[in-house]
């Protein structure tokens, strides 16, 4: 056992993270988006500029917040969606995201991902260890993190990551 912990203690960020990323641009329509986030199987994904700067990132529960419905954004033409229950562990944003196929095209097609994303992103260090980033991801309830250099986004560490990164080290 303490073979295994002194294996995950020395892991950083640099270590775990992918940094073939799909990228966003934030003229991309959310249409675009949503598409690509069902072929590649992921649910969120980095926005960066023209220069590569991470400027935000677009995920499902972005696109299905109740306030991007209610404002006429991805207005529903009648359809049921489902809407999960928190306690239900088959429950995903994905789900909501993914199963939008009657919204109005027009909606979908004219909203953008700079509309939606969020920008208060929060990134890590290449050489964070995984400890830390564990407690942020704890702290923060998140799923992801960006990793960026020198203000270049240069991959991204997920909860999958962790859990391939640990599995690994058992």
């Amino acid at each position: 056992m303490s073979t295994t912990k002194n294996a995950l203690g020395t892991l950083k960020a640099r270590d775990i993270m992918r940094s073939n990323v799909f990228k966003l641009e934030p003229g991309t329509t959310v249409e675009e988006a949503v598409t690509s986030f069902a072929e590649l199987h992921i649910s969120g994904a980095p926005v960066v500029d023209r220069n590569g700067k991470l400027v935000g990132v677009l995920s499902a529960f972005d696109i299905a917040r109740p306030e991007n419905l209610r404002n006429g954004r991805l207005e529903g033409s009648g359809g049921e969606y489902p809407m999960g229950d928190a306690s239900n562990d088959d429950y995903d944003d994905e789900e909501v995201v993914f199963s939008m196929e009657d919204y109005s095209p027009d909606v979908l097609q004219s909203a953008t991902v700079s509309e939606l994303m969020s920008t208060d992103v929060i990134t890590i260090a290449p050489d964070l260890a995984l400890k830390q980033i564990c407690a942020l991801f704890v702290k923060e309830h998140i799923h992801r993190a960006m990793v960026v250099d020198y203000g270049k986004l240069v991959g991204i560490v997920t909860t999958l990551d962790i859990a391939r990164a640990v599995s690994e080290a058992l």
